[in-house]
């Protein structure tokens, strides 16, 4: 599943999801191409700032669309030395999943909501019944 993940990060760069460090507080600026959900929130493609405090991500559109989500912190190879953000997508529909920002060791990784909880089971089990055919 997280290969996925990456891969879909890799796919958002070559559709144009610009990222760039945020100034003042950690976090990012980006421009997402597509429609995506936040704790079972859709936000539209747009320009977004992401900042953290803490526990929390705070998320807030050009046009005035804003959400608080819990998340936590997430350590490994994946410190980063470009800002960058990472969507999950199942059947059509992408969720937010981690932040990382250039002045921070730690990224954060959003707690996925019911939808995207359910929507993730539901793939893997067709891949599973599909694994299994002859």
């Amino acid at each position: 599943m997280k290969k996925r993940a990456l891969l879909v990060a890799s796919l958002c760069w070559a559709l144009g999801l610009a990222v760039v460090p945020a100034f003042a507080q950690s976090g990012v600026k980006v421009n997402v191409p597509f429609n995506f959900t936040i704790a079972d929130k859709t936000f539209p493609a747009g320009e977004y700032r992401m900042t953290s405090e803490q526990h929390e991500v705070t998320i807030r559109g050009e046009r005035g669309w804003a959400a608080t989500v819990l998340a936590n912190d997430i350590v490994g190879e994946s410190a980063r030395e470009n800002a960058s953000v990472i969507f999950h997508c199942y059947s059509g529909q992408c969720f937010l999943s981690e932040i990382w920002s250039t002045n921070q060791d730690n990224g954060l990784e959003i707690l996925p909501s019911r939808t995207e909880s359910v929507l993730e089971k539901a793939e893997k089990f067709a891949i599973l019944a599909e694994k299994g055919r002859n």
